[in-house]
């Protein structure tokens, strides 16, 4: 430990370990045991890996879904003379090469990786070059990722387990802000965690922050409540939103009151997203109008209000969100509006992934009758997938990760890529590969085509062609041409990625036996909606309640006993005795004009949920190609109605028809008049697919008794 003190002081400039940071590290270093890390944001996760990676002798290997974050945290340990890198799709060729060869040689201490589809984990090259080094610690951030039962599960993330067993990590450490008891149970089951001796939290609560909740009927009322909260603020404020274009909406009222607010989304430039935070990180009063994209990675220590325009989905989301107000420990304020106009929109989030039952049959059957490749192995295209079958292509990664994890059929293996551009690193390493006799370099000089001339020529190959018309495995010729790059001779750029999968036992091909396990991925998405609406009750539960706010947050993670006495004195129950009154009823009739609409504009009949969707406003690979999604006046034109009801209504309709699909496909009518604000809630962003489940149907919680404190 002596060690990581003297990098704690020299390198990060800080006197002494914070926390439990103090206590992590030693389970790293001392006891070589691997550890999960529950610090609230703001808490100090990242010191937790990084001190330990200049204190061993191998790679740091760091993952995180946030690339943004990932550059963050990278240009800091730079500028404190630290080699670290990160390694994805955005970096040049050049770029890319560099830290590849800083890796090879041992020169890079952390390098930073995202798991999804198109990051480097699943990247051959990658994982030619991981199985060089010695992986010394693997950090894996944002962990709760890898439980089902959290609210930001990824697919992606269950292969991170299997990674660091096979590649005989050393050890291990997850670390995340927003885990239940439940989640982190799932986590330190997941990584071979002792939950008694390897688990380090920190209670969510923070004596700082003063949480409030205000009902609002409309923005006009919710605008009228910010300003002059707004122009009393003593520091910079964050104003969170649920969707893009109510970033500037919101801005651009604000600004004639004596207000200049930023505007900060996913839809922005990269370059101008930067520009933002960093004016945001220099000043004293700022104000950012933004979407959750904002915030991951923002360590400023005096934010003095973090408002909430639009409720949050979960728990989870606002917990995390808060956290970033009043880091100093000076008091701040964090705000968040009810609104029955917003739920809508939150309720289609939480109900966009369940698609129809009988397009899980058809992927089920395109999936088991493929014949495999010589290898044993099943490749697709998880894009073609997803426009074919409905599919939202986070739902298509669970449903085979479901195949793999739950039945045992098949074995997610790296994917790979259908087309590679091949360019020369250098003149010398060019006329290596040209030079190269072997029967896998003619193959792959046989096959490939010029994109351009000369040295600086790049060169593209048809892998699944070459590796047909020429009877080598595909897997052969790709590992070939990695060893040129990792040998330094050339860079590559794969495109067109083709996910792959082991096949374990032969999969179900009877159609009783297809029915029978699309029922039961059907249900689970059904429960998995009926879990969201849940977490979405929750938050409303939470808002309006009887009970102390701080005490309610820290209770939902398992820290009931961190406010004192149950009271924190600052939020608005423990001003006013009470919580606030709040319900938001949804129409549980349908307009029959209204339903006939939707029917004349889609001429389907096969989906009664496809129809449910267009008319509440869920948007879906299916609705975009059909021209009945954002751009269609009649999309989200039923918003105000009870979902379940919406499905209700079109399935009579359907069943008319015997559920026939249309070979007819209805233009989309031109725009004749602007659409209404309830007509163009969703953009092309909001979630895809949706069900009939049971749960909670937009009614607000009933109240429970009081409990009389003051």
């Amino acid at each position: 430990m002596e060690q990581a003190h003297k990098v704690l002081t020299e390198t990060f400039g800080f006197p002494s370990f914070r926390l439990s940071q103090e206590a992590v590290i030693r389970r790293l270093l001392v006891d070589n045991e691997n550890a999960l890390v529950l610090f609230p944001t703001g808490g100090g996760k990242s010191l937790t890996y990084q001190v330990p990676a200049l204190c061993l002798d191998g790679i740091t290997l760091v993952i995180s879904p946030l690339i943004a974050l990932m550059k963050d945290q990278v240009d800091a340990l730079v500028r404190r003379g630290i080699k670290a890198a990160n390694l994805d799709s955005t970096l040049t060729a050049d770029r890319s090469a560099w830290v590849k060869n800083e890796v090879l040689t041992g020169q890079m201490k952390l390098l930073y990786v995202a798991p999804e589809r198109h990051a480097m984990l699943n990247n051959e090259s990658f994982i030619a070059m991981m199985k060089r080094v010695k992986i010394s610690l693997l950090a894996v951030d944002e962990s709760h990722c890898i439980s089902q039962w959290g609210a930001s599960f990824r697919p992606e993330y269950l292969k991170i387990a299997r990674f660091a067993e096979e590649f005989d990590v050393e050890r291990v450490l997850c670390l995340t802000a927003t885990a239940t008891q439940e989640v982190a149970a799932d986590i330190c089951k997941s990584f071979h965690i002792d939950p008694a001796a390897g688990v380090f939290r920190t209670p969510v609560y923070r004596p700082n922050l003063a949480l409030r909740v205000h009902v609002a009927n409309t923005m006009q009322e919710k605008l009228d409540h910010l300003v002059p909260i707004l122009k009393a603020r003593t520091g910079p404020a964050i104003v969170y939103v649920t969707l893009q274009r109510h970033a500037e909406e919101i801005a651009n009222y604000l600004r004639p009151h004596g207000l200049d607010p930023m505007v900060y989304h996913a839809g922005m430039p990269s370059e101008e997203r930067e520009k933002i935070q960093l004016e945001f990180m220099k000043s004293e009063k700022g104000i950012v109008c933004a979407t959750i994209a904002f915030g991951m990675g923002i360590d400023k220590a005096d934010i003095r209000q973090v408002v909430h325009f639009h409720m949050p989905k979960t728990l989870e989301n606002y917990s995390q969100e808060v956290g970033r107000a009043g880091r100093d420990g000076q008091e701040s304020m964090c705000l968040m509006y009810l609104s029955a106009a917003d739920f809508p929109i939150l309720e289609g989030f939480a109900r966009g992934d369940t698609c129809a039952k009988r397009d899980i049959e058809l992927w089920i059957q395109e999936v088991a009758m493929r014949e495999p490749a010589g290898d044993g192995t099943l490749d697709f295209n998880h894009y073609q997938q997803m426009r074919s079958y409905d599919i939202r292509q986070n739902v298509l990664g669970l449903c085979y990760a479901q195949l793999e994890l739950d039945y045992g059929y098949i074995r997610a293996i790296t994917p790979f890529y259908s087309i590679y551009d091949i360019s020369a690193q250098s003149p010398d390493g060019w006329q290596k590969v040209m030079a190269d006799d072997s029967p896998l370099a003619k193959v792959i000089r046989t096959y490939w085509r010029p994109k351009g001339a000369g040295y600086q020529s790049i060169y593209q190959i048809d892998m699944a062609n070459a590796a047909a018309c020429s009877e080598i495995d595909r897997g052969d010729l790709a590992r070939h041409i990695n060893s040129w790059e990792l040998d330094g001779y050339i860079n590559t750029k794969p495109s067109q990625v083709r996910n792959r999968y082991q096949v374990l036992k032969p999969l179900p091909k009877a159609t009783e036996e297809i029915k029978t396990l699309a029922e039961q991925l059907y249900t689970g998405m059904v429960g998995r909606e009926s879990e969201a609406i849940e977490k979405l009750r929750k938050v409303i539960e939470f808002a309006t309640n009887d009970d102390c706010l701080a005490q309610a947050l820290a209770s939902y993670f398992g820290d009931g006993d961190a406010v004192a006495d149950g009271l924190c004195g600052k939020c608005n129950f423990c001003q006013t005795g009470t919580g606030v009154e709040f319900t938001a009823q949804a129409e549980s009739v349908p307009d029959p004009t209204q339903i006939k609409a939707i029917l004349d504009a889609c001429p389907e009949r096969d989906d009664p949920r496809l129809l449910a969707r267009m008319a509440f406003g869920i948007t879906s690979p299916r609705l975009t190609a059909g021209k009945w999604s954002n751009n269609h006046p009649l999309f989200g034109s039923m918003v105000h109605v009870d979902f379940n009801a919406l499905v209700a209504a079109f399935d009579k309709e359907c069943e008319k028809v015997d559920y026939v699909r249309s070979l007819v496909v209805a233009p989309a009518p031109k725009m004749s008049k602007k659409r209404t604000h309830t007509q163009s809630s969703y953009p092309a962003q909001s979630s895809y697919g949706s069900s009939n489940s049971g749960g909670y149907s937009r009614g607000g919680p009933s109240k429970r008794a009081r409990r009389g404190r003051n």
